[in-house]
């Protein structure tokens, strides 16, 4: 059940100001508004820190189930890797994992995504429709255009696709994705397809050179939030390659951050966003890593292409809670998902500590635990992780009530 709010005495970060004032929040009908709805549920957050729901700009959400995986220490580029599991797909545990439904595989992935306070995501593979689903854990970009890679899809499915996607909708391929000649060929191969323009969106770009760089101003312009957009994923880089993309030498390109799957990344969003802030060579490397988290360079169709998500404006009442610290930037980048006090979507909270969850009593919860630490769970949510035949590592769910509960 959604329910106006009028959040009170709460430090809430400003994605446009880099700042963490005090503010009054109001929300009704799933977005932030200016004014308090009369009807809205006042609730004190004093001693906590609001952030908006983050963004997770690559993800394969049905491989969320597979546990990390490689076969040499270092790859030369991510075909080698991605040849090695496919020649592996029918031994065990893959063989197994790949069996399960389709749409429990995806719900794995969509909690894992919320559990670690993300609720949009961009999923890089077909446009599953229990993704679309009301009740799925987290928004899911549903109009985009995609290629895995110039590897494993021919140049006639690559162009085809590029082709029949409108202009004013992302299409994204991974692109030189490893540091051997093969990873630094693919861009100018990309460009001989045609298939580079403002919406091609590239994921990883760990083996662009300087000259693709500048090669690529007469595609996507020079200024205005008209660079190249390339999502950064730097964990599963890292895991399979031994090396990722550097920002630096990225002066006309937009970065976003995506987590890729628990396949090769470290784990969630949080894990990116703290390695971010730990090996990054940005100067504040905390609030770039949040910057990233809660930037989105996707084509979205009604939003801009380059705009910030911000709680303060009138987006969507997607919110992330933790205690306030001296540097709320850097506490977030240091958090896992058992830290954060909160988290809503759509405006209505789905998992948090007790006594917050309590703030809200017109969302009934269950008990759970966290990763150790004890957890109340929106109860709609508890019954879809009891009816998944996959379940969340270090997530358990106390039985639901016998008799009527709600659905929200």
């Amino acid at each position: 059940m959604t329910r106006p709010l009028h959040i009170k005495n709460a430090r809430i970060w400003d994605g446009e100001k880099h700042d963490f004032a005090i503010r009054d929040l109001y929300t009704a009908n799933g977005r932030v508004v200016d004014q308090p709805h009369h009807d809205a549920l006042v609730v004190d957050l004093e001693g906590y820190t609001i952030f908006p729901g983050l963004v997770n700009a690559h993800d394969h959400l049905e491989l969320n189930h597979f546990p990390r995986t490689k076969f040499r220490d270092v790859y030369d580029n991510a075909h080698q890797w991605g040849e090695d599991v496919n020649a592996r797909l029918n031994d065990e545990p893959f063989k197994t994992l790949r069996s399960y439904p389709l749409r429990d595989r995806l719900f794995i992935g969509g909690l894992k995504n919320l559990l670690c306070g993300v609720t949009t995501v961009v999923h890089h593979g077909p446009p599953h429709k229990p993704m679309f689903r009301k009740d799925f854990p987290v928004r899911v970009l549903k109009n985009y255009g995609w290629a895995h890679s110039l590897h494993f899809n021919t140049e006639e499915e690559i162009i085809k696709s590029y082709k029949n996607t409108p202009k004013n909708v992302s299409w994204f391929i991974h692109l030189a994705e490893g540091t051997d000649e093969v990873a630094a060929s693919e861009f100018p191969k990309l460009i001989e397809l045609g298939c580079i323009g403002e919406n091609t969106v590239l994921v990883h770009g760990v083996g662009l050179l300087k000259d693709d760089i500048m090669q690529s101003f007469q595609f996507y312009g020079s200024g205005h939030g008209q660079q190249m957009p390339i999502v950064w994923c730097p964990t599963t880089n890292i895991y399979l390659l031994g090396e990722t993309y550097h920002p630096r030498m990225g002066w006309n390109t937009q970065l976003a951050l995506g987590s890729d799957s628990r396949l090769t990344a470290d784990g969630d969003l949080l894990d990116e966003m703290r390695w971010i802030a730990k090996n990054s060579r940005f100067t504040n490397g905390e609030d770039a890593a949040v910057g990233l988290a809660t930037k989105t360079i996707i084509r979205w169709g009604v939003w801009e292409k380059d705009k910030r998500i911000s709680v303060v404006h009138k987006d969507r009442a997607d919110f992330v809670l933790i205690r306030s610290s001296e540097n709320p930037a850097l506490s977030l980048c240091e958090s896992t998902r058992k830290d954060l006090s909160l988290i809503a979507y759509n405006n209505i909270p789905q998992i948090g500590d007790p006594d917050l969850m309590a703030k809200f009593p017109h969302v009934q919860t269950v008990a759970c635990t966290l990763d150790g630490v004890e957890k109340r769970i929106n109860i709609a949510l508890a019954k879809q992780i009891h009816r998944c035949k996959l379940k969340e590592k270090r997530l358990e769910v106390d039985d639901l009530p016998k008799g009527r509960f709600w659905l929200f």
